[in-house]
């Protein structure tokens, strides 16, 4: 079960996300504390969301790791960054 929230990706993660979705596999995501809060989409399962909820809580960033079949579910995300 994923839960959708915004974040803002950097551009050199979005370069690293498309890399991972030609290739079909899994990903680490590094997110600083400014990127926590933004307007790209991304589904996260629930363990990831407590992260960023303390990330965001200590002001701190965080590395989200995605498994290859969290990448696949974000690619059909309505508004969310990863069908670029």
């Amino acid at each position: 079960m994923y839960t959708n929230v915004n974040v803002n990706i950097p551009e050199s993660q979005k370069e690293k996300l498309r890399k991972a979705l030609t290739a079909g596999n899994q990903l680490s995501l590094r997110l600083s504390h400014a990127d926590l809060t933004g307007t790209d989409v991304i589904a996260v399962t629930q363990s990831q969301l407590n992260k960023l909820k303390k990330a965001h809580e200590a002001g701190l960033g965080l590395t989200i790791k995605m498994s290859k079949s969290q990448v696949v579910h974000n690619m059909k995300v309505e508004g969310g960054i990863l069908p670029l």
